[in-house]
């Protein structure tokens, strides 16, 4: 079945740029077109795409107002944005409001079809999970996780498993966490236990790759592990996550949403986390984080 996507840019030119992108980068793709939210809305609610990529600075009904509505009116669809700068803290404000990630308009060659993959990977095993009976009041799971990405995956499923079984979240908001949780993971194992710098995947994404492989074989680095624990209840989801790396410092983690960093990878998966996320602390090593996110006390039942 083709992959439906929405593209919600008032310029032309931009919309064709990532039609291109999309064409070239995913198989099987259908993708449409708006040229401010308002449209956009409209195209969702007569035909309900899998993912919506948006600009936010668009006339009528900018990017941040189509995250808000989208949320409001129920439509579970994920919505990546297409940021520029001058419109990071617009970007921050969406991201909190219900939209899935970001790419920087500047860096969509390098990372636009790894964002989409990635957001539709978590959304989609989410849905086919949906008939999952509301049979738990809490749950505590906790894993230990090699230093293989490939394990990613399974683990957030099954935690969407237990988010669906006991309602906490609608579709749009367990997305949202899943995406928050594949980045914290991710970050446990690259750049906590395998000690990889951002910068190589600045440079050239396959040296990142080659030595993450190398390293995860290598006597210094093949023992560490991750763990994860997980607390569902009523009132809160609860994800810890704890790499046996050197640790870092989070208040020196590059900001993407300045100019200078607009173009970095490093520091937009902390971003993400703490955009999508109600608490985000670390311990004072650096090598531990716990994300939290509040369950609405009026929560509407998917």
């Amino acid at each position: 079945m083709a992959t439906q996507i929405l593209v919600v840019d008032d310029s032309p030119i931009e919309q064709r740029r990532v039609g291109r992108l999309l064409q070239k980068g995913i198989v099987d793709v259908v993708v449409t077109y708006a040229g401010d939210g308002k449209v956009a809305l409209d195209e969702i609610s007569s035909a309900m795409p899998d993912v919506v990529i948006s600009d936010l600075r668009m006339p009528v009904m900018n990017g941040l107002q189509l995250v808000e509505n989208i949320k409001s009116q129920g439509y579970g669809v994920p919505v990546i944005l297409m940021t520029s700068y001058g419109s990071e803290e617009i970007a921050v404000q969406a991201l909190r409001s219900g939209a899935a990630s970001y790419v920087p308009k500047s860096a969509l060659e390098k990372n636009l079809i790894t964002t989409i993959n990635s957001v539709l990977s978590v959304s989609s095993r989410q849905v086919n999970r949906r008939r999952l009976l509301n049979i738990l009041d809490s749950s505590e799971s906790r894993f230990i996780l090699e230093s293989d990405t490939s394990l990613i995956a399974p683990l957030i499923e099954y935690l969407q498993e237990q988010i669906a079984t006991m309602r906490l979240f609608d579709h749009l908001q367990t997305t949202r966490i899943s995406v928050a949780l594949q980045e914290a993971i991710a970050n446990a194992i690259l750049h906590g236990n395998l000690e990889l710098d951002s910068e190589l995947r600045q440079e050239d994404e396959s040296v990142f790759y080659r030595l993450a492989d190398e390293r995860r074989r290598a006597t210094e680095y093949a023992a560490r592990r991750v763990r994860i624990e997980a607390s569902l209840s009523a009132a809160e989801v609860r994800l810890l996550i704890h790499d046996d790396g050197p640790g870092f410092n989070p208040t020196e983690v590059r900001d993407p949403r300045e100019e200078i960093n607009m173009d970095r990878i490093g520091g937009r998966g902390l971003l993400l986390i703490r955009s999508l996320m109600d608490e985000v602390s670390h311990n004072s090593k650096g090598n531990e984080i716990t994300m939290i996110k509040r369950v609405p006390s009026v929560t509407s039942k998917p």
